[in-house]
């Protein structure tokens, strides 16, 4: 069953990313995927509301902190749902990320499980009704 949430990931062809969108997929999220930084405006302003930007914070193609910035600087995307991928023992990073209008970070490389609860989260917090448990039988 396809979920009322649209996901927008930022992120260059890796392994994570597939991993990613192919559990979003199964989940019932739709997703697009954006590999630089006009495509990922692109995305994100014709995706239909609500809306989850999953961005790699340490993508070489484009500063995310200037990306979210622009983001929460535009009227209507003020509902957007920002989450920064952050790399595991990347110092300051988590500061940074959330002081650039984050709404919530997760480790990169992703664990599918905890993605799969922040996902959950973000939808209540969205005041979107997610599906039940987070994990079903």
């Amino acid at each position: 069953m396809e979920k009322n949430l649209s996901i927008v990931i930022v992120e260059e062809p890796c392994l994570s990313r597939n991993v990613m969108s192919k559990a979003l997929g199964v989940w019932g999220y739709p997703c697009a995927i954006a590999e630089d930084e006009d495509a990922a405006w692109k995305a994100v302003m014709i995706a239909q509301a609500p809306v989850l930007v999953l961005a790699d914070w340490h993508a070489d193609f484009m500063g995310c902190d200037e990306f979210f910035w622009k983001v929460r600087a535009t009227p209507s995307l003020q509902d957007v749902y920002l989450m920064g991928g952050i790399p595991r023992g990347a110092v300051g990073a988590i500061r940074h990320c959330m002081a650039s209008g984050a709404n919530d970070f997760v480790y990169r490389p992703y664990d599918l499980d905890e993605m799969r609860v922040r996902l959950h989260v973000a939808c209540k917090v969205m005041g979107l009704d997610p599906d039940g448990f987070i994990f079903p039988d």
